[in-house]
């Protein structure tokens, strides 16, 4: 064996090793501990997926990060997994007996119409209302159930079965289980929890060339693809110019409100109640992350702006805001929690404790692409 062959065994034998390190194993079973065959394994938001054998075991090799397992069988309740690959043990998932609530036995009484309308205000929260949400079809509406409390003015949905999700604009089949939708219509706050596995669609060579360019279309700018900048530190390179951003009360308005209350000469026209206004300063990567050995958090308080210069909104968001013309997309974040993990791959936990406006919150699960996508 000479040098060059030496020197491609020894690297052959490196990558493997790596690879190897990555395997992630585990088993299925019932409550009485006998093992459950057939059951969907996957990695939530990927097209990653595998199944049991016939003693209930199951294998995944998987990139280095953290990542929520999906185990899923049918007359069972569904088992979620977070796990670290740096993390190395046999992951035993015991599965309970599904139960039905007793809330979704009992049916809110609802007319044809009123359905329609929750479910078309549903789709618009839930895929969106551009071009790519008008390319998905979910193939189990009736699935669906619909609860809105007049007392407090929410709307909440349901679903015992996964939400079928043909999407003819990036090419993917998703299968959603929807843990969580809830609209709030007096603060206009709508949370949507979920896990997703995605399976590509089989088209011609055209077709397939134009599911690849949205995607890519789709992913860059994209939140994910944005925390993936922050872990690399490439936000400038990729396009993302980041800025605090102030929102407080106007002075000005609490003035006009005390001059009405008094009942004080008035002119002119109403102050806006709230101004706010960017800090035209760089925003360094320390007041947005901290680096804690090879994990990253993002941790910061008060809200940031972020323009992405590559890519213009799309012209229906910008008419649904009043204007004929499109500038660059431009959204705003914030944290609930003092810290949210990400990792390389941009994805981030927990998803409920980013705040998005703008930009990111007019793109729904029709613009969704897998954690594990890759550019081509």
């Amino acid at each position: 064996m000479n040098f060059k062959q030496l020197l491609f065994f020894i690297t052959f034998l490196f990558s493997v090793n790596l690879f190897s390190q990555n395997i992630i194993k585990g088993n299925v079973v019932n409550e009485n501990s006998k093992p459950i065959t057939n059951t969907s394994i996957y990695v939530d938001g990927s097209t990653i997926q595998t199944k049991t054998n016939e003693n209930g075991e199951f294998e995944l090799n998987l990139p280095n990060g953290q990542y929520n397992i999906i185990a899923r069988a049918e007359m069972y309740e569904n088992y979620i997994l977070s796990i670290n690959t740096n993390q190395k043990q046999h992951y035993k998932i015991v599965l309970d007996p599904e139960i039905i609530a007793l809330q979704e036995a009992t049916v809110q009484a609802m007319s044809k119409d009123d359905w329609e309308y929750y479910y078309q205000t549903f789709i618009g929260l839930f895929l969106g209302s551009n071009e790519a949400a008008k390319k998905c079809k979910i193939e189990n509406p009736k699935d669906l159930r619909f609860n809105y409390n007049k007392q407090t003015r929410e709307l909440k949905a349901t679903s015992r079965n996964p939400l079928i999700i043909t999407n003819n604009y990036l090419g993917y089949k998703i299968e959603y289980d929807l843990v969580d939708f809830n609209l709030n219509y007096q603060t206009n706050y709508v949370l949507t929890l979920g896990t997703a596995l995605f399976t590509k669609l089989n088209a011609n060579s055209s077709k397939t060339k134009k599911w690849e360019e949205n995607r890519k279309t789709s992913y860059l700018g994209s939140v994910t693809h944005f925390m993936k900048s922050i872990y690399d530190e490439k936000l400038e390179e990729n396009g993302y110019d980041v800025k605090r951003l102030i929102r407080k009360e106007n002075p000005a308005y609490q003035k006009f409100k005390d001059e009405m209350l008094v009942g004080g000469k008035i002119s002119g026209n109403v102050p806006p109640k709230i101004i706010t206004y960017l800090i035209n300063q760089k925003v360094p990567y320390d007041s947005l992350k901290i680096i804690d050995g090879k994990n990253q958090f993002l941790h910061f308080k008060g809200l940031f702006s972020v323009e992405y210069k590559k890519e213009k909104e799309d012209i229906l968001y910008s008419k649904q805001n009043g204007s004929n013309y499109t500038s660059n997309q431009l959204s705003i974040f914030a944290l609930k929690s003092d810290l949210l993990k990400i990792e390389e791959n941009g994805s981030y936990y927990h998803p409920g404790d980013l705040v998005v406006e703008g930009y990111w919150s007019w793109e729904k699960i029709a613009n969704m692409v897998p954690i594990d996508y890759k550019i081509e």
